[in-house]
């Protein structure tokens, strides 16, 4: 075999060539599978346990799983809520009848001040 160098000997100095951090966005018909699949998933998590984890290490990653709670919401005719738990992960939990009443509603409502 050759090298760049001559000699034959191509067993030299490995090193990874540093990139920038690219992204790859979805195609709107990938991001409507790829929410569809993660409703199916944490819907099952929160129908055996009523709450999951998802990871979501960015931003972008973020906001698909604040619409997938609403997709969940809607399969399942009960408020979802979705929260971040850390850094890399969102909490899903949801939220019964009686709480959503004590809590009164939401901040910005139709029709509130």
């Amino acid at each position: 075999m050759w090298d760049a160098h001559g000699s034959g000997d191509v067993r030299g100095d490995v090193q990874e060539v540093p990139q920038e951090a690219t992204r790859t966005p979805l195609t709107a018909e990938e991001e409507l599978r790829s929410r569809s699949v993660f409703a199916t998933e944490i819907g099952a998590q929160l129908a055996r346990q009523g709450w999951a984890v998802f990871p979501a290490h960015t931003p972008e990653e973020r906001i698909r799983l604040f619409a997938v709670a609403r997709i969940i919401e809607q399969r399942l005719g009960r408020r979802v809520e979705a929260v971040p738990e850390d850094i890399c992960s969102m909490r899903f939990t949801v939220v019964s009848a009686d709480a959503a009443h004590e809590a009164g509603p939401a901040v910005g409502a139709p029709g509130e001040l």
